[in-house]
């Protein structure tokens, strides 16, 4: 089941224009990706189960998360870099982005996808706890 549609993405959130193609390419990333960082609760649950402001904040998730596609570029991610965080070199300008590389993950997902997320209640925030034995 799809949480979002082509009329909602362009008539409601208003993202980015896009193909139908490219919405569907991206629309199906998107999807996967929200129901990844939510422990794939939201399928176990039933989308229509959940509570109309839930669905709603899982729609805008997902929509942010596509225009992000749209606007970094797919290959965020495949490879975690986006494509504002890359170098560039024109005859003698050069200019790369200060991002660590340990950060390439954290491009994955958009920092509005996971700020609508954390209103669901679903968002699982993984811990590493180190203790001393």
């Amino acid at each position: 089941m799809e949480y979002v549609d082509k009329t909602y993405y362009d008539e409601t959130y208003e993202g980015e224009s896009l193909t139908n193609e490219g919405f569907t390419k991206f629309n199906k990333r998107s999807q996967d990706i929200i129901d990844s960082l939510t422990s794939y609760q939201i399928p176990q649950i039933g989308f229509d189960n959940l509570k109309t402001n839930v669905q709603q904040l899982i729609k805008k998730a997902i929509c942010a998360q596509i225009e992000y596609f749209k606007v970094e570029g797919i290959e965020t991610n495949i490879n975690g870099v986006s494509s504002s965080s890359q170098s560039v070199s024109i005859s003698g300008f050069s200019y790369s982005s200060s991002q660590p590389s340990s950060s390439k993950q954290t491009n994955r997902v958009s920092s509005a996808t996971l700020m609508y997320l954390e209103g669901t209640g679903l968002l699982v925030k993984k811990e590493v706890k180190i203790s001393v034995i």
